[in-house]
């Protein structure tokens, strides 16, 4: 009997125990589970902020890409083995393709002129110029190549140092041809003396001296003219009167049997301008034309009204301009004949431009035509209207 309530006793105290480790147990898994929540919605917090996070990695690549993409110049990424790894449509266009997985070196050999380099500056095998910056890379060796085409601005630059250099040729050709003419005007008197007197032989050198003498003129009035600039507009000119003065003034340097031709002339045709510059113009397009006939060469000079403008045209009979040096002809200095200034046609635009108008080239094979284009005398412009009254055409 008394070990039955022994054994009572101990079972019961065992269920006893089991009641507090089950209620213990019970409470550790309740706090398991809260721990776990907890963790559950730090874990979504944080998978939150990861994909946000990532979002804004993925915009911000697109971004990048899409800068790179837009910059004007080439951007390429070389690792440290001098292998490029990336770079921007633009360094396609520019350098050819391939470019990812090549070397550097050999890309510089494939696009680049060798030799034809400055500081910072590579030139294309088709003329380009590039700038070229360097930037290390900070984490990893390698470098990121920035090329920008700067070929306009070279262009820009040499357009300015050719201008400079214009200039003081212009200021000292000034200079020179004021002191030339003189001792010119009376060395062209003797020689016409010289033409009277003398036997045939002694008259034919003293023509050809004067002839010298006279192109010897000519180019010191085209040094000084281009050295001026064209003259401002200032009366009324009749377009007949004035071809006339032209025909009068090449007479001189025309050969037996070559002639100025004026065609008909509209006598209604008059421009403002200033007269002696235009008259210099023309003297000049009809020298051109005269020195690149052959034989006895027939010039032409035409005026037409084309809408608001009237066009005066010097038309010659030569073997025309071969096209490889159209695009030239109205440079400053350049010139195909060996006793050229290349400063007669330079003359012609500047005067052609000071007045508003235009130099056009119409050339065939049997025939050169120069056209200049003046504005039409308007008679509601003021001061056209002005000086029409004072000259006593209105």
């Amino acid at each position: 009997m008394a070990n039955a309530v022994e054994k009572a006793h101990a079972l019961e105290n065992a269920f006893a125990a089991f009641n507090r480790h089950s209620s213990t147990l019970e409470t550790s898994y309740r706090r398991l589970q809260e721990k776990v929540s907890v963790l559950s919605d730090q874990l979504k917090v944080a998978e939150r902020v990861e994909s946000q996070q990532q979002r804004e990695k993925q915009l911000l690549c697109n971004r990048l890409v899409r800068l790179l993409e837009s910059l004007p110049g080439a951007v390429l990424v070389i690792d440290g083995r001098g292998t490029i790894r990336e770079c921007n449509t633009r360094a396609e266009e520019i350098l050819g393709t391939p470019l990812v997985g090549c070397a550097w070196s050999v890309i510089v050999q494939r696009a680049f002129c060798r030799g034809a380099s400055s500081d910072g500056e590579l030139k294309l095998r088709d003329g380009r110029w590039l700038s070229l910056s360097r930037t290390p890379l900070v984490t990893e060796p390698g470098e990121i190549l920035l090329l920008a085409d700067i070929t306009e601005s070279r262009r820009n630059a040499e357009l300015m140092q050719r201008s400079e250099r214009l200039t003081s040729l212009g200021e000292m050709s000034a200079r020179l041809g004021h002191q030339i003419r003189t001792p010119l005007a009376a060395a062209l008197l003797y020689a016409s003396k010289l033409d009277q007197v003398g036997t045939a032989e002694q008259k034919e050198a003293a023509r050809n001296v004067s002839q010298r003498l006279r192109d010897l003129g000519n180019t010191v009035d085209d040094m000084l003219g281009f050295a001026a600039g064209a003259q401002p507009p200032g009366e009324v000119v009749e377009i007949s009167g004035l071809f006339h003065d032209v025909a009068d003034a090449a007479a001189p340097q025309l050969d037996t049997g070559s002639k100025v031709k004026i065609e008909n002339v509209n006598p209604s045709l008059r421009v403002f301008a200033n007269r002696e510059a235009l008259k210099g113009a023309l003297l000049n397009l009809v020298t051109n034309a005269v020195q690149a006939s052959f034989g006895n060469p027939v010039i032409e000079l035409s005026a037409v009204q084309s809408g608001q403008q009237i066009c005066l045209t010097v038309t010659d009979d030569g073997p025309g301009i071969r096209k490889e040096i159209r695009s030239r002809l109205f440079d400053p200095f350049f010139t195909t004949r060996p006793q050229g200034t290349g400063l007669g046609l330079a003359v012609v635009r500047s005067v052609a431009e000071a007045h508003g108008g235009e130099v056009m080239l119409d050339c065939g094979p049997h025939g050169t035509a120069f056209t200049i284009c003046l504005p039409e005398l308007a008679s509601s412009d003021a001061v056209t209207t002005t000086a029409l009254e004072e000259a006593g055409h209105v």
